[in-house]
């Protein structure tokens, strides 16, 4: 489905813009087959390109994508404000009458003031989506930030007062997270001095092939209570068999709605849990139980979660003091407003729900446009406060 309604809407984007250069300039308009081949060129070229640099995992192809990704993410910011142009311009009769239309020579063949407006305003719009977006993807997406929370913890032992967990999530190893990005992160999670690591979720992108390589890296973090992790969408996507069996044979404990004590000898210490992600189902897993995590700990301990997708803190407000979540990536494009706040509840940071705290992660990678605008890269340094 994410690879069907991709390719609808990069197809529906492509259409708007044809519409637009045919309309708005003249010259292009005698051309139009040549328009419509550039723009399919574009569109295959783009997942050609994303195919191989993903089978070579080269830097080359990676900024070739980027520049392609950027370029079609400009152009479907910009279709919209270009269809209400060419609509207003139409309704406001710039378009007139040809008997009263002003127009102005620019060669062979007249151009109407609409068509002046539509190809200026377009291509301003194009331009400053493009310059945005260009931005995030060559600073945006590197600015890694590390960021503290203190969470009180009803009936923590006093042993684990100021006990500290690093939570990263979104890691989307793949063809956009180069090695150097990867690093940079992680250098944060060194930085915080965990007692603890988890993981939420969506750790590789598409390719269970980067997974060897992913949970190697974690497991050089260096924690005394050791590295945690739940599968998230795009660990689905990839395939949550090969996936987990390489982070699980490398030692990283994948909690898949399961449950453990951290530090009972500490006054009885915590429960951990981690459920599956909540689509799950459609790729054949089970669907995040809590329920199933929580009978594999004692009734009577604090409950931290580790559930990949926000929303879920609504199928069990209050049954656990701490819930962390990622999958949102803050929003991932916010520029001057978080337009992520339209569609969702739990974007980023942090959020009182029935009884528990939910702390919503930004994540360290991108989905669709490798390119982060006011919502950079997170690492999150959790400071667990007896109550």
């Amino acid at each position: 489905m994410f690879f069907i309604a991709s390719f609808l809407i990069n197809t529906a984007v492509l259409w708007v813009f044809y519409q637009w250069a045919i309309s708005a300039f003249p010259w292009l308009g005698r051309r139009r087959r040549g328009v419509a081949t550039a723009l399919a060129i574009l569109w295959v070229e783009q997942m050609a390109i994303g195919w191989i640099a993903t089978s070579s995992h080269g830097r080359f192809g990676d900024e070739l994508h980027t520049m392609g990704s950027i370029l079609l993410m400009a152009m479907g910011i910009a279709a919209g404000p270009i269809m209400l142009l060419r609509g207003l311009s139409w309704a406001v009769g710039l378009a007139g009458r040809k008997a009263n239309a002003q127009t102005t020579d620019l060669g062979d063949r007249p151009v109407t003031r609409r068509q002046v407006v539509e190809g200026a305003g377009g291509l301003v719009v194009l331009g400053a989506s493009g310059a945005v977006l260009g931005w995030g993807a060559a600073r945006g997406r590197h600015m890694f930030e590390l960021s503290e929370v203190v969470v009180r913890i009803p009936g923590l032992p006093r042993a684990l007062d100021g006990y500290s967990i690093a939570q990263i999530s979104d890691l989307h190893v793949g063809l956009h997270m180069a090695e150097r990005d990867l690093d940079t992160g992680l250098d944060l999670v060194r930085k915080a001095r965990p007692d603890l690591i988890v993981v939420t979720g969506d750790i590789v992108d598409m390719d269970p092939r980067f997974t060897p390589f992913a949970a190697r890296k974690l497991m050089e973090l260096p924690a005394r209570d050791g590295v945690s992790a739940i599968l998230g969408n795009h660990d689905h996507y990839a395939g949550a068999s090969a996936v987990g069996g390489v982070l699980r044979a490398a030692g990283v404990d994948l909690l898949v709605n399961q449950g453990r004590l951290v530090r009972p000898g500490d006054g009885g210490g915590f429960a951990l849990l981690g459920v599956d992600d909540r689509w799950s189902q459609r790729h054949g897993g089970p669907g995040a139980r809590l329920d199933q995590a929580l009978s594999m700990v004692p009734p009577d301990v604090p409950r931290i979660l580790l559930s990949h997708q926000p929303p879920t803190i609504e199928l069990w407000p209050g049954q656990v003091a701490l819930q962390l979540s990622g999958h949102t990536h803050g929003g991932q494009i916010n520029p001057g407003f978080r337009p992520a706040d339209l569609f969702f509840r739990y974007v980023a940071g942090r959020y009182e729900v029935g009884g528990t705290t939910l702390y919503v992660n930004r994540g360290f990678g991108t989905v669709g446009p490798p390119s982060r605008v006011g919502a950079p890269p997170e690492v999150t340094r959790i400071v667990l406060v007896a109550a």
